[in-house]
């Protein structure tokens, strides 16, 4: 808004846009707040913003464009964020104090699952939040798949997850060291079937699984995809635990045989995985995770639950 000046004969303070213009400030006063034509910006906020907060012109950073702005038109960020990130690596995504900017790790998930840059997600939890995200982008491709949201569910923090959480001896060190490496293990693995998977909800190929029978993919949707996939990712986990070289694996088995049991699965199991064992595990005292056969029942009986079966 431009500021029209009197002149030496007349000089009113009500200018071409009926507002009066405040001499010593040169703001003009439009009744509720002061408008400063040289920068074309309000001095306060709109009083009425807290009434009418949908027509606020500052809705877009909730209504606090002090602290936040909006990028990219998804979510508010706060601005310190931008000037730390302004030259993050489109595999990369903002944080906040800890926690995720979504709209960021969407982009980036997206970049990391076209280039298969697994390496991009360095601890358990990463790899969780990129699982929730599979998953999302499956149901928002209609896609009957819910691999993905069964494999968020058991890397969550009361599963693999608290492997990164305060060690309260619950979980011993080896063990702890083993499904890190684990989960490690698999990403590259599950991230190769959600690039397949979200581009037109099906695999292709076929794998060998752990007792060297052929396996395939193709044809298959839904919970018959699911399965398939349950049965590929436990013949890696078989394979991981063949290959594991230390001599303790006897008792890093135990240690997690030991936390679907008991007391200790009421804080260690999420809910499903506790319902499963105790229908078809006798309370989890008959699975043994070093069995194929009985990780794979686990798997497929989570999505069965999953698929509300």
């Amino acid at each position: 808004m431009a500021q029209q000046l009197g002149n030496n004969y007349y000089n009113s303070p009500y200018k071409f846009n009926g507002k009066e213009l405040d001499d010593e400030t040169g703001f003009y006063y439009y009744g509720a707040r002061y408008f400063d034509p040289r920068t074309s910006i309000w001095l306060s906020t709109d009083p009425k913003a807290a009434k009418f907060p949908s027509y606020s012109p500052y809705a877009y950073c909730f209504n606090n464009p002090i602290i936040l702005t909006d990028p990219d038109g998804q979510e508010p960020v706060p601005w310190n964020i931008i000037r730390q990130f302004q030259g993050i690596k489109p595999s990369q995504w903002w944080t906040y104090h800890g926690v995720t900017i979504q709209s960021s790790f969407n982009k980036a998930a997206l970049y990391n699952t076209k280039n298969l840059n697994a390496g991009a997600y360095q601890s358990v939890g990463q790899r969780n939040e990129y699982y929730a995200w599979a998953q999302s982008q499956a149901d928002v491709k209609g896609y009957n798949s819910k691999w993905f949201g069964a494999a968020e569910l058991v890397t969550n923090l009361n599963a693999v997850g608290a492997t990164e959480t305060i060690n309260l001896g619950v979980i011993k060190d080896n063990t702890e060291a083993f499904l890190k490496g684990g989960n490690k293990f698999l990403f590259s693995h599950n991230m190769k079937n959600a690039k397949d998977l979200l581009a037109d909800g099906k695999l292709s190929g076929g794998f060998s699984d752990a007792n060297g029978k052929k396996q395939s993919f193709e044809g298959l949707t839904g919970m018959a995809l699911d399965n398939k996939m349950v049965e590929f990712e436990q013949s890696k986990v078989q394979e991981y635990i063949n290959n594991y070289k230390g001599n303790d694996l006897n008792s890093i088995i135990d240690n997690i045989n030991n936390l679907f049991t008991g007391d200790i699965a009421k804080f260690f199991g999420p809910g499903d995985v506790n319902e499963v064992m105790k229908e078809s595990f006798n309370g989890g005292k008959s699975f043994n995770f070093k069995n194929y056969a009985d990780r794979v029942k686990l798997g497929q009986e989570l999505i069965k639950k999953a698929h509300n079966e």
